[in-house]
């Protein structure tokens, strides 16, 4: 008796969303990073990461179009992940040498917080501002607008320091900034 092979599985439900505003993306550019797929390494990823990874990519890049242009294409991009207790955040950024380019397209990359059981916590485009903003009282004036609870002002996840932004995408291509 052989095993019958079928397409595959289509998702029957749509991906749990709560987008909680009091999750605080790390900086995904600060620490050293561990390239997967380098050449000689052999290297192990959980289901839960591999999960969050999933679920971020099709979230951000549905495969809806037969031949998508090469930037929209899940193999154009580069994934960072970060995993905090029960939190997995993924990073993820146009790859433009994929493409044949210098630089990224403005906006071009998200940041996701994914629980361990394949929630979506929080997910932000880049562009999108980090913080909601509300009115801080009747006499905060035009400009009072402080950060939502839980929500640390220093968050950004598009650096505005080159020396954060990865090798590829700085501006002079990685050599070490003054």
């Amino acid at each position: 008796m052989g095993l019958a092979c079928g397409p595959p599985r289509a998702l029957t439900r749509p991906v749990a969303r709560e987008e909680d505003p009091s999750i605080v993306f790390p900086h995904f550019f600060e620490q050293t990073v561990v390239e997967v797929g380098a050449q000689g390494g052999t290297y192990e990823l959980d289901g839960a990461t591999l999960r969050a990874l999933t679920l971020a990519a099709n979230d951000f890049l549905p495969s809806h179009a037969k031949q998508p242009a090469c930037e929209d294409r899940q193999e154009s991009h580069r994934y960072r992940v970060i995993r905090h207790a029960e939190i997995i955040f993924v990073r993820i950024d146009e790859d433009p040498q994929a493409c044949g380019q210098q630089t990224p397209a403005l906006h071009s990359g998200a940041s996701y917080a994914i629980s361990r059981d394949g929630r979506i916590l929080r997910s932000l485009m880049d562009g999108q501002p980090t913080e909601l903003l509300r009115p801080e009282g009747p006499d905060a004036g035009d400009m009072g607008v402080p950060a939502a609870p839980g929500v640390s002002s220093q968050s950004s996840e598009t650096p505005s320091d080159p020396q954060h932004l990865p090798p590829s995408l700085r501006p002079d291509g990685g050599a070490s900034l003054p």
